[in-house]
């Protein structure tokens, strides 16, 4: 009987295998196929955020590029004093602290700058194509208007699709390039309109005044979602300043205590795991407030 339960158990390990061995061989197969695919979207993709970083790290103007590097380099330089005078960090560890930190803001703040100013001026951009459509105005001219009207990086952004729209270039590569730089929904309904107005003609001025009234809805309702967040947000910020505040008490009304921290091998860890644990409570409080909005 235990001989027939042994049969039974290696018959169904046999299929098991057999099994597995065979999945495993269609997806080598499947990758091999699609390997090169993927390493070239890869790279795209790679090469797109790159290009997206020196857009965010410039303002969108080139000229900025060089006063940035340099305002870098002091920033670096000053906090590398104050590692070497107060932290005491490892430099390679402080080094690749900064470079991921300086990569992350940059980021964060060209993204949250480049929201602020599409929101404030992309409703203008609906009034002024509104006007031009129904003044007569081509397509074309509607967006020339835009370019010129508009000031800042989003008038620049449309005198540049103007451009290249005149010359002849594909509208969906003009576009879908365009939107790599404003990848937002209202852009994205926004040049799927133009897109297939260039394409099929129609009424162009009634869609753009629904887009219009569907944009100011949203934008009063992320008013109301910063308003009932806000108490929240300020209280955060308050209570990360304490830890801040008592180490600067520390400097001067309790010297002793201040120079164990930094000189002491068993100051400095307690150190670290105050700076550690404040920036993992403003990583779960900043966490928490994107999932509640």
């Amino acid at each position: 009987m235990t001989l027939y339960y042994l049969i039974i158990i290696f018959g169904l390990l046999l299929f098991a295998y057999t099994a597995i061995s065979l999945s495993s061989a269609k997806k080598k197969v499947n990758q091999h196929d699609n390997s090169f695919k993927k390493l070239s979207e890869y790279f795209d993709q790679v090469k797109l955020k790159v290009t997206l970083w020196k857009y965010y790290f410039t303002a969108g103007n080139e000229r900025n590029f060089l006063r940035n590097i340099l305002l870098t380099i002091i920033i670096f330089f000053f906090f590398h004093v104050l590692n070497y005078l107060y932290l005491k960090i490892d430099k390679f560890i402080f080094l690749a602290v900064f470079i991921f930190l300086f990569l992350t803001i940059v980021w964060k703040l060209g993204q949250r700058r480049n929201r602020k100013e599409f929101e404030e001026m992309f409703p203008e951009v609906i009034q002024i194509l509104n006007s031009a459509t129904s003044s007569g105005a081509g397509l074309l001219q509607a967006l020339e208007r835009c370019g010129k009207d508009i000031s800042g990086q989003i008038g620049e952004e449309f005198t540049n699709v103007h451009k290249r729209l005149a010359i002849g270039e594909d509208p969906t590569s003009v576009f879908e390039d365009s939107y790599t730089r404003y990848p937002y929904k209202e852009y994205y309904f926004f040049i799927t309109i133009i897109r297939v107005n260039l394409d099929k003609g129609g009424q162009m001025r009634e869609v753009i005044m629904r887009l219009g009234r569907v944009i100011a809805d949203s934008k009063k309702m992320e008013k109301k979602k910063s308003a009932m967040t806000s108490e929240a947000r300020m209280s955060a910020m308050i209570v990360a300043s304490f830890p801040v505040a008592f180490f600067i008490f520390m400097k001067f009304m309790m010297p002793e205590n201040f120079d164990f921290l930094l000189n002491d091998p068993g100051g400095r860890m307690i150190l670290y795991y105050v700076l550690g644990s404040e920036v993992l409570g403003m990583l779960i409080i900043w966490w928490l407030m994107r999932k509640a909005t």
